[in-house]
């Protein structure tokens, strides 16, 4: 009983403690309620100091907002990343062509080839739009245009409009390929996603690479936070060649990342190697903009 207690005393105090860091954050921002800006509350007294005392307030207020306060902690995560990690992680962005670049990816195009199976997304990154086309396990073809922050949408078989249950099925599927397709193609610019912890683990010499291998674990978030995921980054090209998982299903996996090629300013593998199988990306588009009708015709769209 006194060491579950303990225990439980250690655990209260380091949520106080990330709790404390989340709020000196958000209370540190420059911009604070009514346009009234400050880096710190004086100690003297006057009209200045109580309205700079009421904005430090609202700020303390709005930072315990359950979202802002869940935003800031899973932030506060990354700062718990290993540095080294954080080092290598940075190198590789860099070498994957920046973070500005990247950033500057509003859309991406891709077509998913899996065991002879097909799906092309194209998602608007800013909006969370997304066109989906595919076929179904009796291969008829499908669109689906939707929402991913609404998880709402329309659904085209065929040219036919769906309604009701079915259309619910198919945009949740959708979602879930959609989350499972973009891991897969896009999983190195997504290592500081809030919740992401990096962890360093380690050299490891193959043939003669040498690579930094990079544990990646997840604070409760996703659909699935006990995933887990072993980068081997080349220490020359500072790409990432090869990972291994372990899902919270049970499943486990190695593949290499192979045919690295620039896209817009960024650098995509486009095929993932296994001892049994190869997983390819094709028709690969990255730009800055793209025609609306991809997100609102279920009509072929041809990009100009």
């Amino acid at each position: 009983m006194v060491a579950r207690d303990a225990a439980k005393l250690v655990i209260d105090e380091r949520h106080e403690l990330i709790e404390g860091l989340a709020i000196s954050a958000c209370i540190g921002l420059k911009k604070i309620g009514d346009g009234v800006r400050f880096s710190h509350v004086s100690h003297g007294r006057g009209a200045e100091n109580i309205a700079r005392m009421s904005a430090l307030a609202r700020a303390r207020a709005n930072c315990y907002h359950p979202r802002m306060l869940h935003a800031i902690l899973l932030l506060s995560l990354l700062k718990m990343s290993d540095p080294r990690a954080i080092e290598v992680a940075d190198q590789m962005m860099t070498a994957l062509g920046g973070q500005s670049n990247w950033d500057e990816a509003r859309f991406i195009r891709f077509t998913n080839v899996r065991r002879n199976r097909k799906a092309t997304f194209t998602w608007d990154r800013q909006l969370g739009r997304l066109r989906l086309e595919a076929r179904n396990a009796s291969g008829v073809p499908y669109v689906v245009l939707m929402n991913l922050n609404a998880r709402q949408g329309s659904v085209y078989v065929e040219g036919r409009q769906l309604h009701g249950k079915e259309r619910s099925e198919y945009v949740n599927r959708s979602a879930r390929m959609w989350t499972g397709a973009t891991y897969w193609f896009l999983m190195p610019f997504k290592w500081k996603d809030p919740g992401v912890i990096l962890a360093y683990d380690g050299e490891e010499s193959i043939g003669s690479v040498t690579y930094d291998r990079i544990h990646l674990s997840f604070a409760n978030v996703g659909r699935s936070p006990g995933d887990q995921y072993w980068a081997y980054v080349n220490r020359e090209t500072h790409l990432m060649d090869r990972w291994k998982f372990k899902l919270e299903g049970g499943a486990e996996g190695e593949y290499r990342w192979t045919n690295w090629h620039r896209y817009g300013g960024i650098r995509v593998a486009t095929e993932r190697v296994s001892a049994d199988e190869v997983i390819r990306f094709e028709d690969i588009v990255v730009a800055s903009s793209m025609p609306d009708e991809f997100f609102f015709s279920p009509a072929p769209v041809e990009l100009r």
